[in-house]
């Protein structure tokens, strides 16, 4: 859905940045937790875990605002 890079946050902790961010939508939080969980996805876990300092998961829902 959303590719983008980091930079300074306009509310958030001073001595965090993030350099990458990622948006991914899923069905549903199961959708997503049986993606993890599979099988090829967790052969590569260790690429994903050295290539990065650190991260976040952020679940959200979309919001529909009536008329």
């Amino acid at each position: 859905m959303f590719l983008g890079d980091g930079g300074e946050f306009l509310i958030g902790p001073e001595d965090e940045r993030w350099d990458f961010v990622m948006m991914i939508r899923q069905s549903s939080a199961q959708s997503f937790l049986a993606f993890s969980s599979h099988q090829d996805y967790m052969a590569g876990i260790g690429h994903r875990t050295a290539a990065i300092e650190d991260s976040r998961l952020l679940p959200m829902r979309e919001l529909t605002i009536p008329n």
